[in-house]
């Protein structure tokens, strides 16, 4: 009987430790490890490396470099030093998640293993705060059962939180909350990853991304204003890339992203059964890209079929391609799908810091079919006439429906609201604005695109080269267009740090379809900006100031381009009216003698059409035209009639280099040569009667020839090639115009101006058919203010310029004030204005009465840290907003980087 309580006594043992044994297998919570605290909602995890050379190189990058400066507290904040400990263990198993915070913002979270020794430090490291009094304040509270420490400083707080073995903390406190709810759900980042999460990883790089593309989108709209397009939005679902810096310590993310076609929802999709395609288009991409998206396509006809997978939801153009089938005879389907090859979208830089879309389809089969299928479109659907114009060696013509190559390949194409169209090999060319289409065709034909040069090669054979999705970006062009565009917070975030940002050269997204998967690399390239941190310059900028000595003073000066190595060099001519040239390191180069001074401009001609450039000019009753190594190109110099020249300009009809030579005598006689300098008929001369405000100019729209003459009085003439005034001309501007004119091109002949400044204040547009369009007020200040329009060289856009008695100002079209100066004021001034594009533009003020320039960039900060003394000032871009300065005073010509 003794033996039952101890029989007892033992069951209960063992039912209370069997109990406790289920308890803990199957009821108890495990410890969290770092992955099961990462939220659901974030966009990505960086997971830290056993690489410690490799991080090193990563922590120093620019790429983390402008990161640190965007979100991370300033070098002068006292939560820095909580950053730097932060940053300092991340080690391997420790977990950095990126999250969205506000529309326009985005913040960190921490994961980093609670160990006795980060305990000790980060306790040390308060201490050392505490001693701060007054400007530290340590508190905490509880949310849902844990407790939340913070400590704020100035409008900083940082928060952490310790669960279990993992230490939390984040600059974001409502990102502690998220991550506590998290450690109480099943579900976070790392269930939604998928099988992204098993690949394969290497361990000898910077550590591991994992992203989810589809919050990705979310991220991209925090900074711009747009809404993300479908392609963004619907891309893909998730990727594990590797970190690491090269051997050119270009920033690189190599790995894979995850698509199926059984998941038609991702773009991606659409290329599951194409295999990678080498990037053949880069011949054919202009240099003055912004970004260029190439679609590698082996297989016309499964992507055909993918492709409308992705694309039956959007009933609309389903039916419109339907609609066009039956009315127009044309299957875009079919017509799709013998596609075999590229297919490519290129950003170009357009007025107004927006961007203008060349589309280029490059099909193995050749181009004959679609072309005819444009053809066919084009003529069924012109209203009267097909527009139809000749471009050097080019037919381009219109195709009149709206956004057609939207609805061919949306979403990867997106737009085209008009398209033009043409032809060169196997390749076809559709643009949405036609001067944009004819400014990317002479590039093609200078040979200024990327796979003639050096450096853009340089680049693309670091990245991968086969793909079926690639995204180039010109970074340092892209960022003018984007400041436009971008939430006010990062507009001004570039603005403060630009020089930065323009350390990051070319970029490339690329997605190479591999099996059930999507190989993909991200690559960026950086250069060292001066005074930066990147081991490796690249092309540094001289500083060497050139100065060189004439036996005569200069008495004008042009900047030339070189066609045999692009540079900017300087045709002088002085006061005993030789001319030389000389190059960008102050040599002279060579000297000619002419009859007279030079009148109006020094312009350069293709005169062979074989890529290399002349000199033509003019002097009283001589035309010039002079090649580089100083040789008159015969039959020049050729003798004219004029004497009295004050203008001249280059007519090239269809830029077919059968040069035409427009000169304009003082007294309003119009006369024209041809390239042999013969004056044709018609113009023997053209006399209009009275002087000229500004040069004649010959402009095409929409396939029709102009030359527009302006006189000093107000009445405006348009003629034709044979000097025939058109209808509606003589038009009487009933003002006195001054400076320039400038073109306002429209997507047709009714929404496209000429506009003009008149002396005494009034903006003035008008039309081709000889109508005013609109006169607007300009505010002045005093009753003697004169106003003037100054306009860019190459008719990319104008400013508007008012002179006062105490005051100069300068306005953009916008007439937003750009420059102000009280120290030039009522003085006679030569204003020059250029633009390059990438943010690069110029004005140059030169008070000719005290022979002091001053030189601006576009929002009108100041480039030279003290008036320059000169009569003559020229400037070109070079890089990081450096600028090389030409300058002329007496006998002395001086070119110094600035």
């Amino acid at each position: 009987m003794k033996r039952l309580p101890l029989l007892i006594t033992i069951g209960v043992t063992l039912l209370l430790a069997g109990g406790y044994f289920l308890y803990d297998t199957f009821l108890r919570k495990p410890a969290p490890s770092s992955w099961d605290l990462v939220p659901t909602e974030t966009i990505l995890v960086y997971e830290g490396s056993p690489c410690e050379t490799c991080v090193d190189q990563l922590t120093h990058s620019p790429v983390l470099n402008i990161i640190n400066k965007a979100v991370l507290p300033s070098e002068t904040d006292s939560l820095r030093k909580v950053t730097d400990f932060v940053l300092g263990h991340i080690t391997p198993g420790s977990l950095v998640s990126l999250h969205v915070t506000k529309k326009d913002d985005f913040d960190f979270v921490f994961y980093i293993p609670a160990t006795p020794t980060v305990d000790h430090e980060f306790n040390a490291m308060l201490d050392r705060l505490k001693k701060y009094k007054g400007a530290v304040d340590l508190s905490d509270h509880e949310y849902s059962g844990i407790r939340i420490y913070e400590l704020s400083m100035k409008d900083r707080t940082f928060s952490w939180i310790k669960l279990d073995h993992v230490w939390v903390s984040s600059f974001a406190p409502m990102l502690i909350e998220d991550v506590i709810r998290t450690y109480n759900s099943d579900q976070n980042f790392k269930t939604n990853l998928g099988t992204i999460y098993q690949l394969p990883k290497v361990k000898s790089d910077g550590g591991n991304i994992y992203l989810n593309l589809k919050n990705f989108t979310q991220w991209f709209s925090l900074f711009t204003n747009d809404t993300p397009s479908a392609m963004v939005q619907q891309f893909g679902h998730s990727a594990l890339l590797d970190v690491k810096i090269n051997d050119n310590n270009d920033f690189v993310l190599n790995g894979f992203s995850v698509d199926s076609a059984s998941h038609p929802n991702y773009i991606l999709s659409s290329f599951s059964s194409q295999t990678p395609v080498p990037f053949t288009l880069k011949q054919y991409v202009s240099n003055r890209s912004l970004m260029f998206a190439s679609y590698g396509i082996s297989d016309g006809a499964s992507f055909t079929r993918d492709l409308e997978a992705f694309t039956k939801k959007n009933t609309f153009i389903r039916d419109t391609l339907q609609q066009i089938a039956r009315s127009l005879k044309v299957d875009v389907s079919k017509l799709r799908s013998n596609l075999s090859g590229e297919l490519g979208v290129c950003w170009m830089e357009s007025k107004g810091q927006t961007t203008s879309k060349i589309l280029i389809i490059n099909t193995k089969k050749g181009a004959d079919e679609w072309m005819n299928a444009f053809n066919s479109l084009s003529q069924q659907l012109s209203v009267d006439t097909v527009f139809y114009e000749k471009y050097s060696d080019y037919e381009i013509r219109e195709l009149p429906l709206y956004r057609f190559p939207e609805k061919i390949f949306w979403p990867l194409v997106s737009g085209f609201n008009t398209s033009y169209y043409t032809s060169l090999g196997n390749a076809i060319f559709i643009g949405e604005d036609l001067e944009e289409l004819k400014l990317f065709l002479e590039d093609i034909d200078k040979e200024d695109t990327w796979g003639k040069s050096v450096a853009q090669n340089k680049f693309l054979e670091s990245t991968l080269l086969e793909s079926n999705v690639s995204l180039y970006v010109n970074t340092p062009r892209v960022w003018n267009v984007l400041e436009n565009s971008l939430q006010p917070r990062w507009k001004k975030f570039i603005q403060q740090n630009k020089t930065l940002l323009k350390s990051l050269q070319m970029g490339a997204v690329q997605f190479s379809h591999l099996n059930d998967s999507y190989y993909t690399n991200v690559s960026w390239s950086y250069k060292k900006a001066p005074g930066g941190t990147a081991e490796r310059p690249e092309a540094p900028v001289s500083t060497d100031k050139y100065i060189t000595n004439f036996n005569h003073a200069v008495a004008r000066a042009f900047v030339v381009k070189s066609h045999v190595n692009k540079s900017d060099e300087v045709l002088v001519q002085d006061s005993s009216r030789q001319v030389s040239l000389v190059s960008p390191e102050g040599k002279v180069l060579w000297a000619l003698p002419v009859d007279g001074p030079i009148s109006g401009d020094v312009l350069q001609v293709d005169y062979f059409n074989n890529g290399k450039l002349q000199y033509f000019f003019a002097t009283p009753g001589m035309l010039h035209v002079v090649d580089r190594l100083g040789k008159y190109v015969q039959p020049f110099p050729v003798k004219i009639k004029e004497r009295d020249i004050e203008f001249v300009s280059i007519v090239d009809y269809d830029h077919s280099k059968k040069y035409r030579f427009l000169v304009t005598g003082r007294s309003g006689n119009l006369w024209m040569f041809d390239k042999d300098g013969k004056n044709l008929e018609g113009w023997q001369p053209k006399s209009l009667g009275e002087t000229l405000f500004a040069s004649a100019n010959h402009h095409r729209i929409r396939g029709k020839d102009y030359i527009v003459a302006i006189r000093e009085d107000g009445n405006v003439y348009i003629l034709n090639r044979r000097g025939e005034v058109q209808k509606g001309f003589p038009l009487n501007l009933n003002a006195r115009p001054a400076g320039d004119y400038y073109l306002e091109s429209g997507s047709s002949k009714d929404n496209t101006y000429f506009v003009v400044i008149s002396r005494d204040g009034f903006r003035i547009k008008f039309t081709l058919d000889g109508k005013i369009h609109s006169r607007e007020t300009l505010l002045k200040n005093t009753v003697d203010a004169q106003f003037r329009l100054v306009r860019e060289k190459d008719f990319k856009d104008y400013l508007i310029v008012r002179q006062e008695t105490k005051q100069l100002t300068v306005f953009d079209e916008d007439l937003k004030e750009i420059v102000v100066s009280d120290f030039i004021a009522n003085s006679n001034t030569v204003i020059n204005y250029l633009n390059f594009g990438g943010g690069k533009s110029y004005i140059s003020v030169t008070d000719t009465g005290q022979e002091l320039s001053f030189v601006y960039d576009g929002q009108g900060k100041f480039i030279t840290t003290v008036p320059i003394e000169s009569n003559f000032v020229a400037v070109r871009p070079l890089d990081f907003d450096k600028v090389l300065v030409f300058s002329a005073l007496g006998r002395a010509l001086t070119i110094k980087p600035l």
